[in-house]
């Protein structure tokens, strides 16, 4: 049986724990690490497997209908092109589409309807990246007077950001060693990570107007590069290694 003195202070040690629960663990148990916050930058790059070419047809007649019509013959020529060439019917699609008067301008008189304006763009995916200068080719030769933009992409983007990834946080670890080192420590876990990856965007060529051509369009796909940041917060460990 508990003698009544050990009883009264064990009362005492279990009241103390349960008003003061912080105060005795933060007595109990002290920091053994220091905290080094490093940054790291990485990137990979990859050549693109597709490309996204916007094709415009812009038609202008003094007769809606005829607008209307001349627009709509001129798209089917270069769908009907593009499917001969192997481009799936899937892969092409309309992504824009106008239709409005067009006036003239003279002097002391209102503003008259001279004609009418129809564009139409077609967005389309080259999955096959040697074809897309004959893309373009055959879209200008099929009525096409417009060629807005070209993109190159990357279909799986999953092991270009995993590389960006693993570079940035090989840079940063690389600092890490060197800066602990240098202050007689070492490397003894990792406390917080954050990551900021930057959004992928393709190679994209804005506004190129090309004309029709004998020769054919030269195309160079060339290479597709990702960015990533890391911030690691490293906790260190007196002495070396």
């Amino acid at each position: 049986m508990m003698k009544p003195i050990h009883l009264l202070i064990a009362i005492l040690f279990s009241c103390n724990l349960w008003l003061n629960p912080a105060e005795t663990f933060a007595a109990t148990v002290q920091e053994p690490f220091s905290i080094l916050t490093v940054s790291g930058t990485g990137s990979a790059t990859c050549a693109p497997d597709q490309a996204v070419i916007s094709i415009g047809v812009s038609t202008h007649a003094e007769d809606a209908s005829k607008a209307q019509e001349q627009n709509a013959t001129r798209v089917t020529s270069i769908i009907e092109g593009l499917q001969s060439i192997g481009i799936a019917q899937a892969d092409i699609q309309t992504d824009h589409y106008s239709f409005h008067p067009t006036y003239s301008r003279q002097e002391n008189r209102e503003n008259e309807i001279s004609g009418y304006q129809v564009d139409n763009t077609l967005t389309v995916t080259v999955k096959d990246i040697k074809l897309t200068g004959n893309v373009i080719d055959t879209a200008l030769s099929h009525g096409a007077n417009q060629i807005h933009s070209l993109n190159f992409q990357v279909r799986d983007q999953k092991k270009l950001r995993k590389g960006a990834l693993l570079a940035a946080i090989h840079d940063a670890r690389e600092k890490a060693e060197i800066i602990a080192a240098g202050l007689g420590h070492r490397i003894i876990g990792i406390h917080h990570v954050s990551e900021n990856t930057g959004s992928f965007r393709g190679r994209e060529f804005n506004t190129l107007m090309l004309a029709k051509s004998a020769d054919s369009t030269p195309i160079e796909a060339g290479t597709l590069s990702l960015d990533a940041d890391v911030q690691i917060e490293f906790l260190l460990g007196t002495g070396g290694k």
